[in-house]
């Protein structure tokens, strides 16, 4: 692929097959749950949404009689998917996050406010109407701010890729950023794979800056709300680079981009920060 085409393109196709490979999440039902702390937290600080922790380990009998029967639920997953940043801690692998929360006894299931750390937490095997119960007494408790608010202005100095953006437009890979190759562009920090890289970004940023300041096109447009997307999902269409969240908004995006991007424009000039994109 030598140009971005008028048809919406995958740019990382090997990187879509071997997704499951390099992702830090597993598995519970059909919802991916996050495994690393520091990650997931950025991101419920990103989608102004609390953590839903559930602490667990390998040997643990009612967590995975719990993963099998009360988080494979349909409702449950929803519930879940709406409302927290789902995490997956093993307490063997992760001995500094369980002690960060006290926890001594599996499984442990914590919802936390990602700014604070402050956490509402219930311990053992939790059926289905108990743990909706939970859920629903918890989402409330913890007050994060509106993720409604889609004015796209400038960045603070957060990191807008740890991948690198000119290894994944250029060479369709997906390569891990170097914090010694970093810049800065619309107040955002991203990394890159090289010096080589850093120069050809700093030389033309906008040939590899994405639209909607990195926002996934697909959630906007579905739910309204701004959600980072994820340099593994970046997508070409019309000349212009778009950043989705996932596999499944990726492909959907890819079916539909001009429907996307025009409902998206309509959520952000509904809440009259049209001016505030590029």
């Amino acid at each position: 692929m030598s140009k971005l085409t008028r048809n919406a393109t995958y740019l990382l196709a090997t990187c879509v097959a071997l997704v499951g490979l390099m992702e830090s999440a597993v598995q519970a039902g059909s919802l991916k749950w996050e495994s690393d702390y520091d990650k997931a937290k950025k991101q419920a600080v990103v989608e102004s949404k609390p953590l839903l922790i559930m602490f667990t380990a390998s040997w643990c009998g009612p967590c995975k009689r719990m993963k099998s029967s009360t988080l494979s639920n349909s409702k449950i997953e929803h519930e879940i998917e709406a409302n927290f940043i789902p995490v997956m801690i093993d307490t063997d692998d992760n001995p500094g996050v369980t002690r960060k929360f006290g926890v001594s006894a599996m499984p442990t299931i914590a919802v936390v406010d990602p700014t604070t750390e402050k956490a509402e937490k219930v311990r053992g095997y939790q059926g289905t109407s108990e743990f909706l119960s939970f859920l629903d007494r918890n989402k409330s408790e913890i007050n994060l701010a509106s993720a409604t608010e889609l004015v796209m202005e400038e960045g603070n100095g957060e990191v807008l890729a740890e991948d690198c953006l000119v290894s994944a437009i250029e060479e369709h890979k997906l390569v891990d950023g170097d914090k010694k190759f970093s810049s800065t562009h619309d107040g955002y920090v991203v990394y890159f794979a090289s010096a080589e890289n850093k120069k050809k970004f700093d030389q033309n940023p906008e040939k590899f800056w994405p639209e909607l300041s990195g926002n996934c096109p697909v959630h906007l447009a579905e739910t309204g709300k701004l959600m980072r997307g994820e340099v593994r999902w970046v997508v070409s269409f019309d000349n212009k680079l778009y950043m989705c969240h996932s596999k499944s908004h990726a492909d959907k995006f890819v079916q539909a981009p001009a429907k996307f991007i025009a409902t998206a424009m309509t959520k952000i000039s509904a809440k009259g920060s049209e001016a505030a994109l590029r």
